[in-house]
């Protein structure tokens, strides 16, 4: 039993990995051996091996069904075993793939420990969610992962990952994490140590063997979950998950709903299985990042900063056999970085690492969630990775171009109130609403600098009045 377990039995009921994935996939969630029920989905299990086929370590990835019999299997290996709280339809553990989220889970690891050995940022954390303080909510379960502990917040009600609810629940764990990760519980409580991960992490599982050689263990910590409880503990409005329970399962369409409303979208994506478009960067931005990496990556950061690697050779058309040697080549330079015996950088991080290469859901992944996971700033590049001398080309080379079409100097884009004039040009007697929808303005700014015939005489004699004006003040 490592240290932090021992501090938990003291406190909390321990349960078997079996009855923890249970009551992370209630009976009758899962689909079936061999089912392919409709509206049912499976877990993705995936264990890394010491074997090596062609010089790689193998990896075994494994369906999760209803029976949980997989569950009882690999709890207990010898080797590296992950599993995310998450359905998927297919057996690629890929975002696009995702369908339910169970739970809402925050890794936590550095926790303060005094001089004479005792678990002080553990026990703080316990403080934190007691009735007396309510700091950070309660979570379902602890989880000793051997270095550290997985806070798991199961959901009275699984989530359907739609993109807009991704979008706002990626949001709202960047902002738990850092209330998580406070000075109290971490020595790593700064946003440059903080280690934010997405939604769809994949943890050591229950049982399965830790990076300290003992096993995995849960401790039953409280109930179940709701959204809006945990929105209670979010103070800034715009990090709150913004999509309630109830408004969540109305927005759910069937899959002929869906084909029906968009069968474009239908077609492209569900029936012929195309990932979402995407432009191919030039491989500059790979590069670029494999060299900021390798000079700037730090402990607590180092995992991202490669799973940011696997994103950027997907949006650089990279091959995976580079990628991969390129990884195992870092690997060595951030092992020299380990500063405890703990937490050393292994090939097993590296491999882990890759999997966001077959993730091509992955290829759209924001900039600001990019550097928030390495702890690396990123300013936005408007030149696309031009060098500034050819971007200035092709900027003075449009707006002649634009000169010539117009016959006079044009410079930037129009103002709101050319297009507004321009557009009631193209249709006369056109209305207000057409001309909100079709320029994109707001209501307020059409209605600013929309003009009747009326107004439209009245502006033309002004305008008139005023170039007579300049041209004759001279002569006054």
């Amino acid at each position: 039993m490592n240290v932090i377990a021992d501090e938990l039995v003291k406190r909390f009921e321990e349960i078997s990995a079996m009855e923890f994935y249970r009551e992370v996939f209630p009976e009758g969630e899962l689909d079936g051996v061999d089912e392919m029920t409709p509206g049912q989905y499976t877990g993705i299990a995936v264990e890394i091996t010491n074997e090596k086929r062609n010089g790689k370590q193998v990896v075994r990835r494994y369906t999760v069904t209803d029976d949980l019999d997989m569950i009882d299997q690999l709890q207990y290996s010898e080797n590296f075993c992950i599993l995310a709280p998450i359905s998927y339809a297919g057996k690629s553990r890929v975002s696009r793939n995702a369908r339910f989220m169970y739970a809402f889970v925050v890794e936590l690891d550095n926790l303060i420990v005094n001089k004479k050995g005792e678990q002080i940022g553990l026990k703080s954390l316990i403080s934190q969610w007691s009735n007396r303080v309510h700091w950070i909510p309660r979570p379902t379960y602890l989880v000793a992962s051997g270095t550290g502990v997985h806070l798991y917040y199961l959901f009275e009600k699984p989530i359907p990952l739609f993109p807009n609810v991704v979008k706002s629940m990626e949001k709202y764990k960047r902002e738990l994490t850092k209330m998580v990760w406070n000075r109290h519980v971490t020595v790593s409580h700064t946003d440059e140590t903080i280690q934010q991960e997405s939604i769809f992490q994949a943890f050591r599982m229950v049982g399965t063997i830790t990076k300290l050689g003992d096993r995995v263990q849960a401790f039953r910590t409280g109930d179940r979950v709701t959204v809006n409880y945990m929105n209670s503990f979010v103070t800034k409005l715009e990090y709150r998950h913004d999509c309630g329970m109830e408004e969540v399962y109305r927005s759910r369409l069937t899959r002929a709903e869906a084909k029906e409303k968009y069968p474009e979208w239908y077609e492209k994506r569900l029936v012929r299985g195309e990932p979402k478009g995407h432009w191919i960067c030039k491989r500059d931005l790979y590069d670029w990042w494999k060299r900021r990496i390798r000079e700037e990556a730090r402990v607590g950061h180092r995992y991202y900063c490669l799973m940011m690697l696997s994103i950027y050779a997907v949006k650089c058309d990279i091959d995976r056999d580079e990628l991969e040697a390129d990884c195992l080549e870092l690997m060595a330079e951030f092992e020299k970085l380990t500063d405890r015996e703990d937490n050393h950088f292994t090939e097993k991080d590296v491999l882990d690492a890759l999997q966001s290469f077959e993730d091509r859901g992955l290829i759209t992944y924001p900039v600001n969630s990019i550097a928030n996971r390495s702890g690396l700033s990123i300013s936005k590049n408007k030149r696309n990775y031009r060098k500034q001398a050819v971007h200035l080309r092709i900027a003075r080379a449009t707006l002649s171009i634009m000169n010539d079409e117009q016959g006079k100097a044009v410079q930037g884009r129009p103002t709101q109130e050319q297009t507004v004039r321009e557009w009631q040009e193209l249709h006369p007697g056109g209305r207000r609403a057409d001309c909100i929808r079709e320029t994109g303005l707001s209501k307020p700014t059409v209605y600013k600098w929309w003009q009747t015939v009326g107004q439209e005489t009245d502006s033309v004699e002004k305008r008139q009045g005023a170039e007579w004006y300049e041209n004759n003040k001279r002569d006054c």
